[in-house]
């Protein structure tokens, strides 16, 4: 089968997005063939690029690329555009002509400041399909309300949902919640794509973090609305089933198990040598492991400490049992199932990221790195009309860079 150039390839995508929501929503588009523009401020560029530390780590290293621009931005093509510069404003228009979607997570206030809300867009482009991506939702009183990935995480609930228990709220590193809420914009792009090409009609396509995060939440959120009550806060010490538990081994390596089936606490019994408890009422029924669960773990964990983590893998997963390691991050971006199913992404500059999170026969992604700034400023400017005297002129101005 010949390589595909991309589902998308065809479709141009001016991206005026910054820090991760945004940027990551036209990565998966520039990954599946778009010919993404992202349209930083002249002089300054996205906000990312001059963050130092996120979490307490380092962002930046010498000789090696910001964390958050590399991962967020790949496949893109870059131009330095003040939108806020009376002369820059006939430019992003007629880069808007040539566009078939726009995609921002600006606040609405800065959009329409810039000449690119939605009216503003579409007046330039009636056909063009209008994403943004914002906090808590296009409407309501909390609308406007600054976001990031703190308060999307706070506001729907999640901190509590990950926390160790129920009095205090946890709070998981790595802006989740601006990941999920870019990639389900990006579903929604491609949605409006076809409704666009079902209808001739231009579309406006919006997801928030909170709304991308109930989503996540789904039987979380069925479970609080229909019936009143929440999931427990797992303790592995006393889980809801012991079979569904993680366990720490010999070597200090942590296995879980996910076993949902009597006949599997069953064989699990057997196989990790355990073999008298599996006649026991106790440990092998719903009621019995409901009142004496804990001592159930006690007996599993006691069990698993006596051999190393691979040991157990092995024998678990040759019985055919649901039994993983408990991996770290930092051992995925060398683990083989990783590798294998090309899961790391690996750009041509030798940066490393996560993968489109789908995979399609007969397609691989591009690997072009993230563009230095303005990269592409001259060669963008040229496609769309203006001469090369021109450009230069609009950067001697500073309406370009």
């Amino acid at each position: 089968m010949a390589e595909s150039a991309g589902p998308l390839a065809g479709i141009r995508v001016v991206d005026l997005t910054i820090w991760v929501q945004g940027p990551l929503a036209a990565t998966l588009l520039a990954d599946l063939g778009a010919d993404v523009i992202k349209v930083e401020r002249a002089g300054q560029g996205d906000f990312s690029r001059g963050l130092r530390t996120l979490h307490g780590v380092e962002l930046e290293r010498e000789s090696s690329r910001h964390l958050l621009w590399a991962s967020c931005n790949r496949n893109k093509r870059a131009i330095g555009l003040d939108l806020r510069h009376a002369d820059a404003a006939p430019v992003f228009r007629a880069l808007l002509e040539t566009a078939d979607i726009f995609v921002t997570n600006l606040h609405q206030e800065a959009l329409a400041e810039l000449g690119a809300d939605e009216s503003s867009v579409k007046a330039a482009n009636p056909a063009i399909v209008y994403a943004r991506g914002s906090g808590l939702g296009e409407v309501g009183e909390r609308a406007l309300d600054p976001c990031q990935d703190t308060v999307g995480m706070a506001y729907s609930g999640f901190m509590f949902t990950t926390a160790a228990d129920t009095v205090e709220p946890n709070y998981p590193p790595g802006a989740l919640s601006d990941v999920l809420s870019g990639t389900m914009l990006a579903f929604g792009i491609l949605a409006a794509l076809r409704e666009r090409e079902r209808t001739g009609q231009g579309q406006t396509v919006t997801s928030s973090q909170l709304q991308s995060l109930l989503w996540l939440q789904s039987l979380n959120l069925a479970l609080a609305a229909n019936f009143g009550k929440t999931f427990e806060p797992f303790d592995r010490s006393r889980p809801t089933s012991p079979y569904m538990n993680t366990y720490r081994c010999g070597d200090g390596g942590w296995i879980a198990l996910g076993l949902v089936r009597r006949a599997q606490w069953i064989t699990l019994l057997g196989t990790v040598g355990l073999e008298a408890l599996s006649t026991d009422e106790r440990f092998i029924t719903v009621r019995g492991i409901r009142e004496h669960g804990e001592q159930v773990v006690r007996r599993l964990q006691e069990r698993f400490a006596t051999a190393d983590a691979a040991h157990w893998l092995d024998v678990i997963r040759r019985a055919g049992l649901w039994v993983s390691p408990v991996n770290r991050l930092d051992e995925l971006a060398t683990d083989e199932q990783v590798l294998a199913n090309g899961y790391a992404a690996r750009s041509s500059d030798g940066w490393i990221a996560a993968a489109m999170p789908f995979s399609l026969q007969g397609y691989a992604a591009p690997t072009a790195p993230s563009p230095e700034y303005g990269a592409d400023t001259v060669q963008v400017l040229t496609e769309i009309g203006y001469t090369l005297e021109e450009v230069v002129e609009l950067q001697r101005t500073e309406a370009a860079w």
